[in-house]
């Protein structure tokens, strides 16, 4: 099981790495961007809304397999990291077929030379990795169906938060500052059982607040990238559906993946 999870994660983790190259070349680089086919809507949304699901997802599904590195995945954390990498490979897919499609219909234009087929081979390698990674996936899920229940192997299960300072530890203990980062990750541990501001005690809440401040910060990067905004209403309404999509993605995701988990008393 844990073999073959690690596999599959991994594939679906080099899918999201190549997707991630696309996205940049077809947004960020303007002399791309100007000669791409999918740089218009539907296809340049379907692209905006894969970047804004896959860091909330891929994100903690990354920290996760990185942290358990034991010879032996417990079920709970195998079965986290099979949904997360299964997602992540399906919304890859999703888009860089979508990719495909517009490069297929529209066409580059004259002279696109290099960039044309750069980008194309990206979205097909996209495509192909993210689809060996559900098959991957889906193998391994059937054949370890018969696993202990995941609530009999870890009592209490960690959230994102302990995998990500405990990763973090380890890491700094590798290159001599363990014991600082094991007193920060400590006093971070007290603040989120203890306090009455946890974002542990007010997991909903912490989602708003979390999507109102990404929203407020694409419509600040988009004025400073692209220039002011032509009308009051026009950031509003971007805003509104950047902060409505990552809200939905932290919901969708907050139990599936334990991203906050309840806090405990000491």
């Amino acid at each position: 099981m844990t073999r073959d999870t690690r596999r599959a994660a991994n594939v679906a983790a080099a899918s999201v790495v190549v997707f991630a190259v696309l996205w940049l070349l077809t947004t960020q680089v303007s002399a791309i961007r100007a000669l791409s086919p999918i740089s218009n809507d539907p296809w340049d949304a379907v692209a905006t809304y894969a970047a804004i699901f896959l860091p909330i997802i891929a994100g903690p599904t990354w920290v996760r397999s990185l942290r358990h590195r034991l010879p032996q995945l417990p079920a709970v954390t195998a079965r986290r990291i099979r949904w997360g990498a299964s997602v992540a490979a399906a919304i890859v897919l999703v888009t860089s077929t979508t990719d495909i499609v517009a490069i297929a219909t529209i066409g580059w234009p004259p002279g696109a030379g290099a960039a044309a087929a750069l980008v194309t081979a990206l979205a097909a390698v996209a495509a192909a990795t993210s689809a060996v990674a559900i098959a991957l996936l889906a193998r391994t899920a059937m054949t370890t169906a018969k696993v202990a229940p995941a609530e009999q192997t870890l009592d209490p299960e960690p959230d994102i938060v302990d995998d990500a300072l405990s990763l973090a530890t380890d890491v700094a203990g590798a290159v001599g500052f363990r014991r600082p980062v094991e007193r920060l990750a400590s006093r971070i541990e007290a603040f989120l059982d203890r306090s009455a501001a946890s974002p542990r005690r007010h997991r909903i809440v912490f989602g708003i607040v979390l999507a109102l401040g990404a929203a407020v910060a694409f419509d600040v990067w988009h004025a400073i990238r692209e220039g002011p905004w032509a009308a009051p209403l026009v950031p509003l309404l971007f805003g509104t559906l950047i902060g409505t999509a990552i809200l939905a993605a932290y919901l969708g995701t907050l139990r599936p993946l334990r991203l906050l988990r309840p806090p405990t008393e000491p």
